[in-house]
């Protein structure tokens, strides 16, 4: 109940987030800056922690390199770069509705058995996120595709970051140590001295309501909450039902558009709900447990 409760509460922690990267990248803020934003504040905060508990003991030097990698600066600008081609709906869809697909390919060429409800269910949950897509005009579509390509490449890095957390049963610290201090360590010097920011932080007069917002959410909700959440869900239950269930995200985002922003959901809108919906319960609640 605790990995099912985790699960669901990313999937608004991730709602919310393709929201406010959205109004992120349509201000002064670069891509890059984001990603500094998120690797920089969140490293800061846990920094005491991870030195009081000595972190870096705890966990072999492969493991933190190739758990830093999946879910670093890669998968954030991959991610980040999506909204300035495609709307945040897009985001929804394209990570998080083909992550469970996404995770039962990669599983499958690791060896792991593949069953007739992980197909079924994954390709509910693949449909239903494609229909929503028809529920805007077709130009958008075909503008979109840069993003679209950029938020499948982003999803490949989450769901190797999931199947990660679940093979080697890391702990919280170990997670929070390899994606925020490692990551800070390569990606901060980088971006500070070769990469193009389009913000000077050091001048208060630019800051906004919309910036403001980015950097408290960006820099420490996807990191230290949302990952967490979701290596959590992982390791409680499973791999494919954690990112089956994460699959909602275009969805849930469409319905706090309803309560937000009181935007009507369409009937497309609503058959791709019932359709993801009930691939979410094919793979989480009659999938056979895997080991």
């Amino acid at each position: 109940m605790l990995g099912l409760c985790s699960a669901l509460l990313v999937v608004f922690i991730w709602s919310f987030w393709l929201i406010i990267s959205r109004i992120g990248v349509k201000t002064q803020l670069s891509i890059y800056d984001l990603a500094a934003i998120r690797f920089g504040l969140s490293s800061f905060v846990i920094f005491p922690f991870i030195i009081y508990f000595r972190v870096w003991r705890t966990i072999s030097l492969k493991k933190v390199l190739l758990t830093s990698f999946s879910i670093g600066p890669f998968y954030a600008l991959f991610a980040f770069g999506g909204f300035y081609y495609s709307p945040a709906y897009h985001g929804g869809v394209f990570m998080n509705g083909f992550l469970p697909v996404i995770t039962v390919f990669i599983g499958y060429l690791l060896g792991k058995k593949l069953f007739k409800l992980d197909i079924f269910g994954t390709s509910l949950i693949m449909l239903g996120s494609l229909i929503i897509l028809f529920d805007h005009p077709y130009e958008i579509l075909i503008r979109s595709w840069k993003g679209d390509l950029l938020f499948i490449l982003a999803a490949i890095f989450l769901s190797i970051f999931i199947i990660l957390v679940n093979k080697w049963d890391l702990r919280f610290s170990q997670i929070l140590y390899s994606i925020c201090i490692i990551n800070a360590l390569f990606y901060l010097p980088i971006w500070f001295l070769f990469l193009p920011k389009g913000f000077n932080f050091l001048d208060y007069s630019l800051y906004s309501k919309e910036i403001l917002i980015n950097i408290f959410f960006q820099g420490f909700v996807p990191n230290i909450f949302g990952l967490y959440l979701t290596a959590f869900a992982a390791k409680s239950i499973g791999t494919a039902k954690a990112s089956s269930i994460l699959a909602a995200v275009p969805i849930t985002g469409a319905v706090l558009g309803f309560f937000i922003l009181s935007e009507i959901p369409s009937f497309l809108s609503w058959m791709s709900l019932l359709i993801v919906s009930t691939g979410i319960l094919v793979v989480v609640l009659f999938k056979k447990s895997q080991t």
